[in-house]
């Protein structure tokens, strides 16, 4: 069975309903424009094909052509597109263009023979055409629009051999892959590992018919192996960008674990991508048309081999991930807030520092806040090994007040420089200033045990309260539980509670009692807070409360249960990095 026998059923789905359902092409974004022009073109090439399905052929040229005349009135006079948050880009052209030269090439065997193949294809090359100036010589503003940008480049060099663009090419790849030795691209993103940098370096390797460009995607795959749970979702609480806060499913690595399972003959890869082709995917009628542009996805996989069992770290990124046979326990000390002193897009910016999947129960998220001038959750920046299992998180925050200004710094009309002192901006020349300190140490110790993971919080410092929040997956129940009257949070008091999912249980405690000044609480921190945000997790919220300094034990039951499916076997123990 080839690639297309799997995804094809979910890709004549979405073809139905964008067929019986188009919506208004208007409406349409010009990346979205071209996208399902490339779907229908592809329908088209697989009527033809053996086993293909049953449609009338010239439909689908049609309604693809129809996309396509609303995508020219999208083109700019510089060859750029019109629309979306980034003004005339470059890169998010390219990955309209990168379509594009996908539809070309799919039509080419038609266009002899079919005048309406003829047309469109004619009509696709005059977008190129103006498209290929802008990106001969635009520039980006991420990591991996350096790679579309490259792969368009290479598309348009098959199409229309120039070694303008294979010069421009060779300086963007000069810069380097952006990966590192853990296997994750700087952005540490699987979305963009899937969508952008790994399928544009296959192209790369392709055109430029340079093979070693195919090593970055098999890191970056071997990685992503060593990143996935027990739900097939890939781990994205190290990500940079917007899929950090939300489970990314396997299904859109489904093309790059097969052609490279096919290409390497790697049972592992073979597993997963068989899992992956009929696992959710966005947009699978693209991905299936995409898919004929590549002859290995039409070979049979090798003979599935499953994953390891044991624990992966990824020094760079500060994650761990203990893969056993009924749970995962992933610990994550590798946010970039701390260094860079803000959130903001293009950092790690999640506060999740353990996760914890037992059978069907899912313990997404564990976060610890406390009140200590706005400075948001516990994000600690160094992990340390302890062995057996066990790993040591700390962080250190403090923040001061500010004493007069010598003599020399005074000014008699109070005119000073606005300045930023790390939590609060203000016209006080803050750097000018002695400063008295307040700290809080915060040290987290994990232990992964049989069947429990035990959590030691040790705070020393400031007199604050502080809340762990547990942040359950929705869809099981939570009992054992108390709701705080002051902050209407769900929280555990006393003894244990647990938290049931299918046929698995999670059991937490014991609970941090009550008293004065330990509420229940979420405190996003001030980058949030001051603009009325947020980042809390969705899910089933429960906390134990507390003050620091102080220690305090909580233990996670986490019961084999005899009906829980076991998706790995074998054991080994990797360290990357």
């Amino acid at each position: 069975m080839g690639f297309l026998d799997a995804v094809g059923p979910a890709a004549e789905a979405e073809l139905a309903a964008w067929r019986t359902a188009p919506g208004d092409p208007a409406a349409l974004s010009h990346r979205e424009l071209m996208a399902r022009a490339l779907a229908f073109v592809g329908a088209r090439v697989r009527h033809e094909r053996p086993g293909g399905p049953d449609r009338l052929p010239d439909d689908d040229l049609a309604t693809a052509h129809g996309y396509v005349r609303h995508l020219t009135t999208r083109q700019s006079a510089g060859g750029t597109f019109v629309g979306g948050d980034n003004v005339l880009s470059p890169p998010d052209s390219a990955f309209t263009v990168n379509d594009v030269c996908d539809a070309l090439e799919l039509l080419e065997p038609l266009r002899d023979r079919d005048p309406a193949a003829e047309a469109l294809a004619a009509d696709l090359d005059r977008i190129v055409e103006r498209a290929t100036p802008a990106l001969l010589t635009g520039g980006v503003h991420t990591p991996n629009h350096r790679w579309e940008i490259s792969a368009a480049l290479a598309r348009i060099h098959r199409l229309h051999p120039s070694d303008a663009l294979v010069e421009r090419i060779h300086e963007w790849l000069a810069e380097g892959p952006d990966i590192d030795a853990d296997g994750l691209w700087s952005e540490r993103s699987p979305n963009y590992a899937a969508a952008v940098s790994c399928p544009s370096f296959l192209v790369l390797a392709d055109v430029l018919d340079r093979p070693a460009l195919v090593d970055p995607v098999r890191r970056s795959l071997d990685a992503t192996l060593a990143l996935l749970l027990r739900d097939d979702t890939v781990e994205t609480v190290q990500s940079r960008r917007q899929d950090q806060s939300e489970p990314f499913g396997i299904g859109p690595f489904a093309p790059l674990l097969w052609h490279v399972a096919v290409l390497d003959q790697r049972g592992d890869l073979a597993a997963v991508a068989a899992r992956a082709a009929v696992a959710p995917m966005w947009q699978p009628a693209v991905t299936a048309a995409r898919a004929m542009t590549d002859p290995l996805l039409a070979e049979p996989l090798p003979a599935p081999e499953p994953l390891p069992l044991g624990t992966t770290v990824f020094d760079g990124a500060r994650l761990v991930h203990v893969r056993e046979a009924h749970r995962d326990v992933v610990v994550f000390a590798g946010s970039d807030v701390p260094a860079q002193g803000h959130v903001r897009s293009g950092l790690a910016n999640s506060p999740t520092f353990l996760r914890v999947l037992s059978g069907d129960a899912v313990l997404s998220d564990v976060r610890l806040s406390r009140e200590f001038f706005g400075l948001g959750p516990f994000r600690p920046t160094s992990l340390d090994d302890l062995g057996d299992g066990r790993w040591r998180l700390s962080e250190t925050v403090s923040a001061g007040y500010h004493q007069p200004l010598v003599p020399a710094d005074r000014r008699a009309d109070g005119d000073y420089a606005l300045g930023d002192e790390g939590r609060f901006s203000g016209s006080m020349a803050f750097g000018s200033r002695a400063v008295d300190e307040v700290s809080l140490r915060t040290v987290v110790t994990l232990a992964v045990e049989p069947e429990r993971v035990v959590l030691d919080l040790e705070t020393d410092g400031a007199d604050v309260p502080w809340s762990l929040q547990l942040t359950f997956r929705d869809g099981g129940t939570v009992t054992g539980v108390s709701t705080d009257a002051a902050t209407g949070e769900t929280v555990l008091v006393a003894g244990s509670g647990t938290h049931r999912a299918g046929g698995s249980t999670i059991i937490f405690g014991p609970g941090g009692g009550t008293g004065y000044g330990q509420p229940a609480f979420y405190a996003p921190g001030q980058d949030y807070a001051f603009l009325g945000g947020t980042d809390r997790p969705e899910g089933r919220h429960v906390h134990v409360t507390g003050r620091a300094p102080g220690r305090t034990r909580l233990v996670l039951g986490t019961p084999r249960t005899t009906d829980a499916e076991d998706v790995t076997t074998g054991a080994a123990t990797a360290v990357i990095g």
